[in-house]
């Protein structure tokens, strides 16, 4: 059993103070939907937390909260595994292991975030930044400079052309599916046993999470087209 003082607590710690933590979820925005979703995780014993960008639409405050919570979680406890794209969050919590994603492989290593996590710049069959040149370089660095305006394909041109465009439309498009998908979360709790209305909010739910996974992939390729092209396309 959660007292309401615990629960209280919980919420206050996420920025849910005052008149706030009594109103209806379909009144609060999305930063707010996602702190109630944050206590919720709080509150309930579990000893796994997969998070996925959960410092988005979180104020400076709550996520400095939100991550001295989890860098006080674990061993006994159990694990947390984070994708964040949020530097400062990661370096707050203090990570033992550090996945890393390259060429289609993952690789996993035991130690905590470094800066070198956080350039995407450059590849590890690249020469570093500032290194000296050596037997072979010229011609490693002509296959690695990024290519002109002229040099890039008609159709990658115009898809940089559109990218910033179509990054915020997406961003707006997940941010809205996300508050449905709170919202319906919500609504789950209030059906009790009705298995008809849980099959059909689940099958709602499930429809929005894929439309969001399919956008979140999107998003990632315009991001990853727009580091690779961006001294071109900046020229």
């Amino acid at each position: 059993h959660i007292s309401d003082k615990d629960a209280r607590t919980v919420m206050g710690g996420l920025g849910l103070t005052g008149d706030k933590s009594l109103r209806q979820i379909k009144a609060l925005s999305g930063g707010e939907k996602a702190r109630v979703a944050l206590a919720m995780f709080a509150l309930k014993p579990s000893n796994l937390y997969l998070l996925d960008e959960v410092s988005n639409h979180l104020d400076v405050e709550c996520v400095e909260s939100l991550s001295d919570a989890l860098s006080d979680w674990g061993e006994d406890d159990g694990a947390v595994v984070v994708i964040s794209h949020d530097k400062s969050f990661c370096e707050q919590i203090g990570f033992t292991h550090v996945a890393t994603v390259q060429d289609g492989a993952l690789t996993m290593e035991q130690r905590g975030t470094n800066a070198g996590d956080w350039d995407t710049s450059f590849t590890s069959t690249q020469p570093m930044r500032g290194a000296a040149p050596t037997k072979g370089d010229d011609a490693a660095s002509n296959v690695s400079a990024p290519p002109s305006v002229q040099d890039i394909d008609p159709k990658i041109r115009k898809q940089l052309y559109n990218a910033p465009k179509r990054i915020s439309k997406l961003e707006g498009m997940m941010e809205n599916a996300e508050e449905k998908i709170s919202a319906l979360d919500e609504e789950m709790m209030t059906v009790g046993n009705d298995v008809e209305k849980l099959t059909d909010i689940s099958s709602k739910k499930q429809k929005l999470e894929g439309q969001v996974a399919d956008m979140m992939e999107e998003w990632e390729e315009l991001e990853t087209l727009l580091a690779q092209y961006e001294p071109a396309a900046v020229a």
